[in-house]
């Protein structure tokens, strides 16, 4: 079985444009507690943390707090310990899935917040 550092190293690996300073952003922590889950200092983390780790990363909570089970979601799946995503992607309208949002930066998604308002505005819907 493999630790907690040695999926994170596997994960940033698979996804070379994500950074630590990124997922920081999404569990809402600091950077130096995701340093502690890249250098091992820090063994485990907590559950809220995991659960938005794995989101940003799209691979099964449990894979990623014990390194049991598959690691990736399939296309359409979602994670049964991932309920707030579960909950927000079954009301999402657009053909992108929901879990592709959920790992944009706010930078991106405030982008993508103008475009779109700006269509629907545009089409004469909305102030």
């Amino acid at each position: 079985m493999s630790t907690l550092t040695e999926r994170f190293a596997e994960l940033f690996a698979d996804r070379p444009e994500a950074r630590p300073v990124d997922l920081a952003r999404v569990c809402g922590v600091k950077p130096p507690s995701v340093s502690g889950w890249l250098t091992g200092k820090t063994r485990q983390m907590e559950a809220s943390n995991a659960i938005r780790a794995a989101a940003f990363f799209g691979v099964h909570t449990w894979w990623l707090a014990t390194g049991e089970g598959p690691k990736y979601l399939k296309d359409g799946e979602v994670d049964g310990h991932q309920p707030h995503i579960q909950e927000r992607a079954q009301g999402w309208p657009f053909s992108a899935p929901y879990e592709a949002y959920c790992k944009l930066s706010t930078a991106e998604k405030k982008a993508l917040d103008k475009v779109v308002s700006g269509f629907i505005v545009g089409m004469g819907h909305g102030a």
